[in-house]
């Protein structure tokens, strides 16, 4: 068994870049401390801000870190998507005094870590018994569609990055198939990011806007949901309930699919704000219902994380282990 070791752990997006210190161990848990957000803009590059935090940080110095980007990884040089920072890091690595970093996408980082959130911050939104050694789902609207896999085995688990935001968006009713047609002729293919995400809440309000003959102006996605939670009769409400029975049909076509019989987890930025609505909407009718497979996915239990430190407890799981 592994003693407990210290880990940096940052989650880097865009705008922002959070860093913490992870100590113990996926066996024992992992405590984080000394958690920072600096925005990017303050700095000229990664290694200026990870050295900026390192400098502030007390205690036991990390020896291996893990950095989740907004982006894609590949061996080499990491570019990260809507920021010009990038990094290669075994040079990041030098230039901070660690042994190595692992660089992984932000929503591996979340997927990894959404097991490891503590119980007050994992909601019940379909109660379900797991199958035990079952795979498990993670997937997250917010500014794009993550979806990944989280498979079991006896080294632990691993984490299986995919694509499938961008699989093609399956109306079920009148409605969905309607704004489907109208997203078709603006964007041709349409994904479910196209529908499950905060650009897709704007899609969702301007398709229905058509439908319904309104000249509108198209809202932020924040403003859909704060209007949605704060007048039942608007044509927010509307796109929220779309989205949250959208987002149903989705989730149980990933739990078909992967085999998901460990459970499915709800992560990303937008769920959390409409924690009620979704608990109200048709998500668990649109997830169940699927003819003779009701009964399979009716066994599926799914979760909604809360948590906002799943990324940097995923990172620290996978810094430990090395990999996915």
């Amino acid at each position: 068994m592994n003693e407990d070791r210290t880990f940096l752990v940052a989650d880097i997006g865009g705008t922002n870049a959070r860093f913490g210190i992870a100590r113990g161990s996926s066996h024992s848990g992992f405590a984080l401390e000394q958690i920072e957000r600096f925005k990017n803009t303050d700095f000229e590059d990664l290694s200026e801000a990870a050295l900026t935090y390192l400098d502030r940080c007390t205690g036991t110095r990390p020896e291996q870190g893990c950095i989740a980007v907004a982006g894609p990884v590949a061996p080499g040089l990491i570019e990260l998507t809507n920021s010009t920072w990038r990094f290669e890091p075994d040079a990041l690595a030098r230039d901070l005094g660690l042994e190595s970093i692992l660089p992984v996408n932000d929503f591996a980082a979340q997927a990894r870590g959404v097991p490891l959130v503590g119980p007050e911050q994992t909601l019940s939104i379909l109660d379900a018994t797991p199958a035990p050694d079952s795979p498990c789902a993670v997937l997250g609207p917010g500014t794009g569609l993550g979806l990944g896999a989280l498979l079991p085995q006896p080294s632990g688990m691993v984490v299986v990055p995919t694509e499938g935001g961008h699989a093609c968006f399956a109306p079920r009713t009148e409605e969905q198939r309607a704004v489907g047609h109208q997203l078709a002729q603006e964007y041709g293919f349409t994904s479910w990011e196209r529908i499950l995400s905060g650009p897709g809440l704007v899609n969702i309000y301007r398709a229905l806007s058509k439908i319904e003959g309104i000249s509108n102006p198209d809202p932020q996605p924040a403003e859909i949901t704060q209007e949605a939670l704060a007048d039942s009769t608007s044509l927010s409400r509307r796109v929220v309930d779309f989205f949250c029975a959208a987002l149903g049909g989705y989730a149980g076509d990933v739990a078909v699919m992967m085999g998901a019989r460990g459970g499915v987890f709800l992560s990303g930025g937008i769920l959390p704000r409409i924690q009620s609505l979704l608990e109200a909407s048709d998500f668990s009718v649109h997830f169940i219902e699927r003819g003779p497979m009701s009964r399979y996915t009716a066994g599926i239990p799914v979760w909604l994380s809360v948590s906002e430190e799943a990324p940097l407890l995923g990172a620290a799981a996978l810094a430990e282990k090395g990999g996915l």
